[in-house]
């Protein structure tokens, strides 16, 4: 196991990295006048900062970084990024993990407001990662670390900020058209249709609009002909963004953000025994944001409304099968203000969740749930001296069952030069389980249709202490990042089930794992090759241990050991520019059940994926993009069948992108 020492070890090790990057005689010249490309980050102190000043190590991914790549949804493009992996289930539905922690301990935000709505299907659903048009992404903030100061409980893994294209008041009508197929060449179907039209420009000397609209059309993906239940299964969907900004006067602003998605999972087989299913989400979401900036400080308020209407069928659900008018209403607000005092840069804030659930199939007694969660926080980024920033803050939750929890932050960053920063620090979380695993009321089918799954209200909170230290490198001619972390969570909730003499499931109940631990190394970079090659790469080693009350040590299976990717942008000509990318996986571990001895542990074979892709701008106001995906044609379902996620088999794809 990688023990605490072997950590240390890993800290050293990334000194030699630090001397090499503040060398005289090192080709990338890091004197104090180098000129840097400012990268800016909201999400980590809910305010722009550049992103090696930010308490937190973070991850930006552009418009133009989704336009050239291969990816096909927001899952698809996350995984690439250092410290993230989309651990996709048996039909394909995504899954994002930071730093080793499940996608439950990540709060997904737009626009710096929650969804959460597709938690509410009884089984589990990646419809929210699934809402946002691809059109309509200006930029994507990845946060890897604990945010729950600013964010609340649940983000112990992180934060991931979906951030949309704003309008702009003084700009004309632009506009983009957007068409894409993709093709899977191995297996059976698996075809993907992709519609986006996205507009924004003024509409008075005061006021401007942004929408985006997507319809996206996925067929099912089988391994072979015979196969009844895919690897990916068919989805239809349809996205809607939009923002009204209006600008009430010079120092203050009022976004109106609307968005409409309706996800459907048509009727379709999703297991080896037949059992069948059939999904659909229609989700209604309205938030009202004023920011303002005065003399005694800068505000921001919003509330947000998510109402959905959501329809579950499952062969093997108890009668009756099809669960319908289930509906999840979601509301949300938060109010904030920043205040520079002296060497103080203060802020300060209270929010509120409501999330309410009306499904009688599954609360079996009251026929839905009600839940309030209060919190107040503040955070003091305090300049110790001009290149020294000690940041100290704090979050107090009022749950209705668990009470007042208390969750500081201590963190610093050093500014070694203009380009070398230095920060770390340590931050502890609180999060209290979902309504599902605490209420005794509530009942849902498990072990495949073997066995039913209950709340446990002996369950107790979880809590996590996570620590990291690093490096961050800007520069005109080098960008490079070294993290190590460690999270230490107590009380991890997870699902225990219970096997038969022949080794079939036959119990399931959620408990308290004693503790958990996910720790690892973190290494990324890019820099210009020359001035039309840009060479980026980066580099994941996690290590992760459970031990349950008996002592029992286990790792926690289906998270890579070892993950890395490698990508190479090339300018060809003044149209035309080529990507070709390569991703590599080692070291997943699974588990599989055997009579009379338990869960017996085994390593899955390594593999790589290799992407190319290619961009022309073959007229003024029209870009033709095209590649495959998975060259090496990798079948991880062909590898080993202890996987369970999946690689789509090789497939082509081709889009028309026309801007008016």
């Amino acid at each position: 196991m990688f023990a605490k020492k072997k950590l240390i070890v890993s800290m050293l090790a990334a000194i030699p990295m630090m001397s090499f990057a503040v060398s005289e005689d090192n080709e990338v010249n890091l004197s104090e006048d180098t000129e840097q490309l400012d990268t800016l980050v909201v999400t980590a102190t809910m305010e722009a900062k550049k992103i090696e000043d930010i308490p937190a190590f973070a991850t930006v991914v552009t418009k133009d970084d989704i336009a050239k790549s291969t990816v096909s949804s927001v899952a698809d493009l996350l995984r690439d990024t250092v410290g993230v992996n989309n651990f996709s289930d048996e039909t394909g539905r995504d899954s994002i993990r930071i730093r080793g922690l499940d996608g439950g301990y990540t709060v997904l935000l737009v626009n710096g407001k929650r969804v959460s709505a597709g938690s509410a299907f009884d089984k589990g659903s990646d419809t929210d990662f699934n809402s946002v048009p691809l059109n309509s992404i200006e930029r994507i903030e990845i946060i890897r670390g604990p945010m729950s100061v600013l964010y609340g409980a649940d983000a112990i893994g992180g934060v991931v900020n979906i951030i949309t294209k704003r309008p702009q008041d003084d700009a004309g009508w632009t506009g983009t058209a957007s068409a894409e197929m993709r093709k899977i060449e191995s297996g059976e179907g698996g075809d993907q249709y992709r519609l986006g039209v996205s507009g924004m420009g003024a509409i008075s000397d005061k006021m401007a609009l942004s929408v985006s609209v997507e319809d996206l059309r996925q067929k099912a993906w089988f391994a072979n002909d015979e196969d009844v239940s895919p690897l990916r299964e068919k989805k239809n969907a349809q996205n809607l963004v939009s923002t009204l900004t209006w600008n009430v006067a010079d120092n203050q602003e009022v976004d109106v953000d609307f968005g409409y998605n309706h996800d459907e999972r048509p009727y379709q087989t999703f297991n080896t025994k037949g059992a069948t299913r059939e999904q659909e989400i229609t989700r209604k979401d309205l938030a009202i944001t004023h920011k303002g900036q005065w003399d005694w400080a800068n505000t921001t308020a919003y509330i947000k409304r998510e109402e959905s209407d959501i329809y579950d069928y499952n062969s093997q659900y108890d009668e009756p099968e099809a669960h319908s008018g289930i509906e999840a209403n979601n509301t949300y607000a938060k109010g904030y203000a920043n205040k520079l005092i002296g060497a103080h840069a203060l802020m300060a804030g209270v929010d509120y969740q409501n999330e309410q659930l009306k499904n009688s199939y599954t609360l079996l007694d009251s026929g839905e749930y009600n839940v309030d969660q209060y919190g107040v926080f503040a955070q003091d980024e305090i300049s110790l001296t001009d290149k020294l920033v000690f940041t100290l803050g704090g979050r107090v939750d009022n749950h209705d069952i668990y009470g007042n929890n208390f969750s500081p932050k201590a963190y610093l960053v050093y500014d070694v030069t203009n380009s070398l920063t230095l920060k770390g620090g340590v931050t502890k979380a609180f999060k209290a389980p979902e309504v599902s695993k605490l209420s005794e009321e509530y009942r849902t089918v498990s072990c495949g249709g073997a066995c039913t799954l209950s709340g446990n209200s002996d369950l107790e909170a979880e809590t996590s202490v996570s620590y990291e230290f690093g490096a961050d490198y800007h520069s005109k001619k080098f960008n490079a990042t070294a993290t190590v972390f460690r999270n230490d969570i107590d009380n991890l909730i997870e699902r225990e089930v219970g096997y038969d003499s022949n080794g079939d499931a036959n119990s399931a109940k959620w408990i308290n794992v004693a503790t958990a631990m996910t720790q690892g190394l973190e290494l990324s970079a890019s820099t210009p090759l020359t001035d039309d090659l840009l060479l980026k790469a980066n580099y994941t080693y996690l290590d992760t241990e459970a031990e349950d009350s008996a002592g029992v040590k286990t790792e926690l299976t289906g998270r890579p050991e070892h993950q890395a990717s490698l990508s190479f942008d090339y300018q060809a000509t003044d149209i035309l520019a080529t990507y070709i990318s390569v991703s590599y996986i080692s070291g997943m571990q699974y588990s599989t059940w055997v009579s009379g001895v338990g869960d017996v542990y085994s390593t899955l074979p390594s593999y790589y994926r290799t992407d190319i892709g290619l961009t022309a701008d073959v007229a003024e106001n029209l870009t033709l993009r095209a590649g495959i995906k998975n060259i090496g044609d990798v079948r991880l379902d062909e590898e080993d069948t202890g996987y369970t996620t999946y690689e789509l088999g090789r497939n082509y794809f081709v889009s028309a992108a026309y801007n008016f």
